[in-house]
């Protein structure tokens, strides 16, 4: 019988042991709390539907889910929240925005609306958890302390 290597060890001894599945996890900033549940507004996801719910609670005059450029299916894009009395395009980056189809489309949309007068406001999720004084601060009001 040949002598065993004292590395090498058989294939069933690496598998023993505590399995670790690796997972995505929500990142939230450094002892923030979790964000409450909402309900979600029909058409819009959770994220979403907290900037709408932000945008009614702050009488923000806007209208969501504007197509530009013929929209998703002629190949153009869609607006998630327009702010016309701000001219501005507020947008949620989600997890769609950073493959290669959600980058092309953003860049029609941005086109399209900056072409009409537009500016381009993009939301994040490390901004839900301070989301109306982030909203303020986009559309220029002062934020109450």
């Amino acid at each position: 019988m040949p002598a065993r290597s004292p590395f090498t060890k058989p294939a069933r001894k690496l598998l023993v042991g505590p399995r670790i599945n690796i997972r995505a996890r929500k990142v939230r900033p450094p002892g923030v709390q979790a964000l409450a549940d909402i309900v979600p507004v029909p058409g819009l996801n959770i994220p979403e539907s907290r900037i709408y719910y932000a945008l009614r609670e702050l009488r923000i005059n806007f209208q969501m889910q504007v197509n530009a450029f013929g929209g998703s299916i002629l190949g153009g894009g869609r607006a998630d929240f327009l702010l016309p009395d701000y001219l501005i395009d507020l947008e949620y980056a989600g997890p769609f925005h950073g493959t290669t189809e959600g980058r092309a489309r953003d860049v029609l949309r941005n086109i399209s609306f900056e072409a009409q007068g537009y500016r381009i406001e993009t939301l994040y999720e490390r901004d839900l958890y301070r989301l109306k004084p982030r909203i303020l601060e986009i559309v220029g009001r002062p934020v109450a302390v």
